[in-house]
């Protein structure tokens, strides 16, 4: 069956007079909008790593070498960070204490989780994973950096050992 002398009954673009079709009605239940269960957005990315040998004896925290800074776009949007302290070691039968900090706020306490401590003299090749949401409430340059140090009782801890590589990585997650 042809449709107006066309083969196919196809109208091609070519075969319409401009300003032919003036409105077009649409049924209100015809189109549907697309729902989402996506509320959030990655809107930016941001890495830090090192290989930096780092030792320390001392009860007091010091930086590792491992930071990464970001400026959120909206002081409602969170930062989702997380990364891997590689090849810590403790000796002295002792434990290391590490926190991750935004600025000078600390945000984890407990970045290194008790890692070291095993009731023997020496923890060798560990890795410690962390993560949390932040929430910094703010749309200034931020640093989120990871500090550790060794608690009274002697020894010393290590990281980054025998070119181990410590990460970590920022983003920023809209609201």
């Amino acid at each position: 069956i042809s449709v107006g002398g066309l083969p196919d009954g196809i109208v091609d673009t070519d075969m319409i007079a401009a300003n032919a079709i003036a409105t077009a009605k649409i049924a209100d239940d015809a189109v549907t909008p697309a729902k989402s269960t996506i509320s959030s957005k990655i809107l930016q990315v941001v890495h830090g790593s090192t290989t930096t040998f780092y030792q320390t004896t001392s009860s007091t925290m010091s930086d590792i070498g491992l930071s990464a800074s970001i400026t959120p776009s909206s002081s409602s949007n969170k930062i989702l960070v997380f990364g891997n302290i590689g090849g810590i070691e403790t000796s002295g039968d002792n434990y290391g204490g590490g926190e991750l900090l935004r600025d000078s706020t600390v945000i984890i306490a407990d970045v290194d989780r008790g890692i070291g401590f095993t009731g023997d003299s020496t923890r060798q090749g560990t890795n410690s994973p962390f993560s949390i949401l932040d929430s910094p409430n703010s749309t200034s340059s931020l640093t989120y950096k990871v500090r550790f140090r060794i608690p009274a009782g002697g020894g010393n801890i290590t990281c980054q050992t025998n070119g181990s590589r410590s990460a970590i990585t920022l983003m920023e997650i809209s609201v």
